[in-house]
């Protein structure tokens, strides 16, 4: 691989000589009758191949051979412009356009397919097409057609992405596999590209567009699990007056009213606001089960001079849901919970998850040049949240079952700084576009307690209790004597080169990277604790990776592509392994991955669709074998830190139109994910959380003429069997599930109105995020109303 990637190399240098024919420069900026530059413009002179898309600040730069041109610009919302211009050898052109509006009818604007950019999860502003990995976005569109508010509504339309199951009930958090391997909590999740926990409902009413970058990415982002990245895009502050009211009722009780609200501050809309608010309210199929969420969310943008601009974002959430362990079979067995209620509740009223989040987030962007722009990050995080449970035990022959009691207080602080600089110009004919940046990413966080189990009481699954007396909630204090620590820099390089008139792409890319990670204890504060002794554990590692790709367009519209990427993930001590001495520094894990696809915007860049075939190896994985793996006491377990797994599959994705009135999001996945060899299981056992098998298909129609305004849409999302834990017990594979959703509804100027029914079928499905025999049922059948209003003021 060394030698592949040096030849690599040398070949894109040796590039730079080529192709000095006679061809000259283009230069311009696009901007709204606002005077606000306009991103992603398609920039191309008519009847050639040459073109390219604006940058932030509008600009774009392009080469061409000398002569006379028809240039071209189209973007969704306004109309297309065209224009005589020259081009001469070794001078360059300068042009302005300012595009003009299509309509002041509300509608939402939206770019689909592989014609999408993902500026803050890839750090340029590269169409997806051009960029050789497999990514995935989901705008606003989908998320309204599919009366979406959770975040597992969404991931479902990204294939080889799965929800396994909630921490402790649908109102905490949530748990992703993607590509076979779990997502970390800490690791995996962005907002904006920076990193964020996984502890809350991270979808939210401030979100643009969900975006997921599959396979290893820790050349951008460092020590991250191999399945890939999830990205939040924020919604920022719009030029024109602008309101936007969701009102959202249906059954178990839902009310969750929501506002966006945006517009200039200043005459001249050089200082511009938006605020996004709601709150929802909502019971369960399940007894007992409810849960209370509040969101607000303002931004502020200032163009503070032609050239810099500033961007502050601010989000606070406030989160109590039920505690909510699941179900538990009577024998065991996944085929047992046949015998059970659905909405069978085997908590306590007491118990509540408490989830509480501010964010702050800013960006300053300076424009160097046309072609060159500079970017400052800024991110800071404090969560707390507190877990306060009940877990079920093997019921007896006659019902009766033990209740084991958990619950903590966590606080964590979270802070990332990252400057970067994104760049395109030309050696000869030769056209690059450069990442250059560096990053700094900490967080820290303590417990009150460990989280044991301890014995609460005894009930019967027959007549379970669920109102006990004297329920003691877990102290604010005091915290435990320790605090573990995670922090991360890195420095990125990257060149995506492109020749022969684009037709071919290389890119190559380098990270060095440390990652300092583990526990820092309080000398002054262990005398008597069970921490006594103790010395810091901070596991410091230095990691190179690398990035290789290229990039073949035959056509403008489809590209043909193969990538080698490595990822790292650094580990912990584990304080609570009874072995813990043995592993105080333990090995980093290591992946790699093979990509080849293809990406195609046909049907007049109308319809998108991206297929792609992986193989992922991940080395050194954590894992951990249970003291008594016959009646394992789940405090008792040793870890291990070797052992190779594999990860191979087939995805496609497709987004679009397929006609003007009908738009389809779809995919399919095949994910072979096993054991090549482990310490603690057997070789070939399939890795936990991974179907083999999953698709999903949404279509929506939206008629013209008398019935403009009408939208009627359904959707089949399918889910293989798969295995919750990595010993494969065939008592506790998950079956194969399916659900299948509509949605109606109709528009009619500033007012809408829509109905969604999920899981019409009432399909009972389950997830196991825990291993263990506690299964989570997912929602039964479902209907919401939504109601809206739009209004605008130019």
């Amino acid at each position: 691989m060394r030698n592949f990637t040096f030849f690599l190399v040398l070949f894109g240098l040796s590039l730079v000589a080529l192709g000095q024919n006679q061809k000259g420069t283009l230069a311009g900026n696009i901007r709204d009758k606002n005077g606000l530059p306009i991103s992603y413009v398609v920039v191309f002179l008519e009847g050639t191949k040459f073109g390219t898309i604006t940058n932030e600040q509008g600009n774009f730069l392009l080469k061409a051979p000398v002569g006379d041109y028809i240039l071209k610009t189209q973007y969704v919302g306004f109309k297309d412009n065209s224009m005589a211009i020259s081009i001469k050898e070794e001078q360059n052109a300068n042009i302005a356009l300012v595009l003009e509006e299509t309509s002041n009818e509300l509608e939402t604007v939206e770019v689909t397919g592989v014609k999408v950019k993902s500026a803050s999860a890839t750090r340029t502003l590269m169409e997806l097409q051009d960029i050789p990995q497999a990514i995935v976005v989901l705008g606003q569109k989908t998320i309204d057609q599919q009366g979406a508010f959770d975040l597992t509504t969404i991931v479902r339309n990204m294939s080889g992405v799965n929800f396994t199951g909630n921490y402790s009930g649908a109102g905490s958090y949530q748990f992703f596999n993607a590509r076979g391997f779990d997502l970390s909590n800490s690791q995996n999740y962005r907002w904006n590209g920076m990193m964020i926990w996984n502890l809350g409902n991270n979808y939210s009413d401030n979100i643009e567009q969900v975006e997921f970058l599959k396979g290893p990415t820790s050349i951008l982002f460092g020590d991250v699990a191999p399945g890939g990245i999830m990205n939040f895009v924020t919604k920022k502050p719009l030029a024109d007056f602008t309101l936007d009211v969701d009102f959202k009722m249906g059954q178990w009780n839902l009310w969750r009213p929501a506002i966006d609200v945006s517009g200039p501050i200043t005459k001249n809309k050089h200082l511009r606001y938006r605020v996004n608010t709601s709150y929802e309210k909502s019971n369960s199929f399940r007894k007992n089960v409810t849960s209370d969420r509040f969101l607000i969310a303002p931004t502020l943008a200032w163009d503070i001079t032609p050239k810099l601009s500033f961007n502050l974002e601010a989000v606070y959430k406030n989160a109590t849901a039920s505690d909510d362990p699941g179900l538990v079979s009577p024998d065991g067995t996944v085929s047992g919970l046949n015998k059970l209620d659905p909405a069978l509740y085997l908590s306590e009223n007491s118990h509540k998850y408490l989830f509480k989040d501010q964010s702050y987030f800013s960006t300053l962007t300076y424009q160097l040049t046309k072609n060159w722009r500079i970017r400052a990050v800024g991110f800071l995080g404090k969560t707390s949240n507190r877990p306060f449970g009940l877990w079920p035990d093997q019921p007896d022959s006659i019902g009766n079952f033990t209740r084991k009691q958990y619950g903590y207080y966590q606080n964590l602080i979270n802070y990332s700084a990252s400057a970067d600089a994104f760049g395109t110009f030309y050696t000869g004919t030769i056209k690059h576009n450069l990442l250059i940046g560096l990053e700094y990413q900490a967080t820290s966080y303590q417990y009150t307690n460990e989280g044991y189990l301890s014995l609460f009481d005894t009930t019967n699954i027959n007549n379970p209790l669920t109102n006990k007396d004297g329920v003691v909630v877990p102290s604010k204090n005091p915290y435990l004597p320790f605090e573990s620590r995670i922090a991360r820099m890195g420095f990125y390089f990257q060149d995506q080169i492109m020749f022969l008139n684009e037709k071919l792409h290389l890119l190559l890319g380098i990270r060095a990277g440390q990652t300092k990670q583990g526990n820092h204890y309080f000398q002054d504060k262990l005398a008597g604790t069970d921490y006594e002794g103790y010395t810091d554990d901070i596991v410091t590692k230095n990691v190179w990776t690398p990035r290789v790709g290229l990039v073949y367009k035959p056509k403008s519209y489809v590209s043909i592509y193969s990538s080698y990427s490595v990822g790292y993930e650094i580990n912990s001590p584990d304080i609570f392994a009874q072995n813990y001495a043995q592993y105080a520094t333990p090995p980093a894990t290591l992946s790699s991955q093979v990509e080849i696809g293809t990406k195609a915007n046909i049907l007049k860049n109308k319809l998108g669709a991206t297929l792609s075939i992986f193989q992922i190896n991940k080395r050194n994985p954590y894992g951990f074998v249970y003291l008594d793996p016959v009646n394992p006491n789940y405090d008792e377990y040793n870890v291990y830190y070797n052992g190779h797994h594999r990860s191979e599959g087939i995805e496609l994705d497709i987004d679009g139109k397929i006609i003007k009135q009908l738009s389809v999001t779809a995919g399919a996945a095949y994910t072979n994910a096993y054991i090549i060899n482990d310490p603690g299981y057997a070789k070939g056992n399939r890795l936990p959380n991974a179907s083999r098998y999953t698709g999903n298909i949404w279509l929506n129609f939206e008629p013209t003429g008398k019935l403009k305004g009408l939208t009627i849409g359904s959707g089949v999302f399918y889910k293989d069997k798969f295995f919750s834990g990595i010993n494969n017990d065939t008592n506790l594979e998950i079956p194969a599930s399916y659900t299948i959703d509509m949605a109606l509804g109709y528009k009619y100027k500033q007012f809408g109105a829509q109905i969604n029914a999920t899981n019409i079928t009432n399909q009972i499905n389950y997830a196991n995020p825990w291993v263990f025999n506690l299964f989570e049922v997912r929602p039964l059948r479902r209907v919401v109303l939504t109601l809206t209003y739009k209004f605008q003021k130019k």
